[in-house]
């Protein structure tokens, strides 16, 4: 059995979340698409550049690549 610690518990922090993510902001668009195919962005990051930078993200279909990706549609 495992125990949960109190920092489990804990909102993340505005600093955490930005720590997170500024090797996305470092990265140029062709990097983030290419990481993205590879499978090596998080949901986290993909949201967060879908929400910075909207014109980046690879459309499939109408929709965001990395969510398209998960649909019936694409997946057969």
């Amino acid at each position: 059995m495992s125990v949960i610690a109190a920092t489990d518990l804990q909102r993340p922090t505005p600093a955490a979340r930005d720590a997170r993510l500024r090797a996305l902001w470092e990265m140029t668009p062709a990097q983030r698409i290419a990481a993205m195919r590879r499978g090596e962005l998080t949901l986290e990051q993909c949201s967060a550049w879908a929400a910075r930078h909207p014109e980046q993200v690879p459309l499939l279909n109408g929709e965001f690549e990395y969510l398209a990706a998960f649909t019936p549609e694409v997946r057969d």
